[in-house]
């Protein structure tokens, strides 16, 4: 009798167990699956030596969440470079919505892409793929990200008017190479306007305007060869300023 609740008890407790290691694994699959949808694998790699850029990106998308919807809005979205600027103030516009994130890539993009279009928004600006190719991404795979995030929004917004701006020129080198990574931009941006020719998408050629030298124009510059500065800024808005008013 003693053996036989002895038996029961050990059986109990190892059923117990069993249902607390299911319980955990539940939770942990949970807390993994909300985090992915912040931060993709390949972002955290990027920035695997400066977990405080990670930490910026999952805060900075948390706060695009919280953010209300309007109607009409206009999407600006890319990396440093949409992000670094005050879109709204310049157009005069409170329907301009900022969402650029400082070291985004393509597959950044595509991990927080369901908030950006939950307002199916009336136009959307993206200038993407700089990172990409200072990390040594293959060109094809930058450029069928790109298309992922075009045909997603397609998908999921039909009626988004979407404007590709093409990548900014810079004569950094691709990291831990001695190879520009400008030669890369020039064959990400052939791609890109030929894939807007033929699924008739408006096409925005900022890297004509912006190059000198094979490099970003000093006048544009504003002191790293990578991000612009006030004037630069302004010159992107004369450009896209037909498209945001149309």
């Amino acid at each position: 009798m003693i053996k036989f609740k002895e038996k029961q008890i050990r059986l109990l407790l190892i059923f117990s167990i069993v249902i607390n290691v299911l319980f955990l694994g539940y939770g942990v699959k949970k807390i993994l699956w909300k985090y992915s949808q912040y931060k993709s694998k390949q972002v955290i790699e990027l920035n695997n030596t400066q977990p405080d850029s990670v930490t910026y990106f999952i805060g900075r998308n948390e706060v695009f969440t919280k953010l209300p919807n309007d109607s009409d809005e206009v999407i600006m979205l890319g990396n440093s470079l949409t992000h670094n600027f005050e879109w709204h103030e310049v157009f005069k516009n409170v329907n301009i919505k900022n969402r650029g994130i400082n070291s985004d890539i393509t597959r950044g993009i595509l991990q927080r892409l369901n908030e950006i279009v939950e307002s199916k928004p009336k136009k959307l600006f993206i200038e993407i793929g700089i990172n990409d190719l200072l990390h040594g991404f293959p060109i094809d795979s930058v450029f069928l990200n790109y298309t992922k995030i075009i045909k997603a929004i397609n998908l999921k917004s039909p009626k988004t008017q979407i404007y590709i701006q093409n990548v900014l020129p810079t004569k950094r080198l691709i990291y831990n190479t001695n190879k520009p990574v400008i030669d890369s931009v020039n064959v990400l941006n052939k791609k890109l306007k030929n894939y807007s020719e033929i699924n008739n998408l408006k096409y925005i050629d900022l890297f004509s305007k912006f190059v000198k030298d094979e490099k970003l124009n000093p006048i544009y510059d504003c002191g790293d060869n990578l991000h612009l500065s006030g004037a630069g800024y302004l010159e992107w808005c004369k450009l896209i300023k037909e498209y945001v008013n149309e």
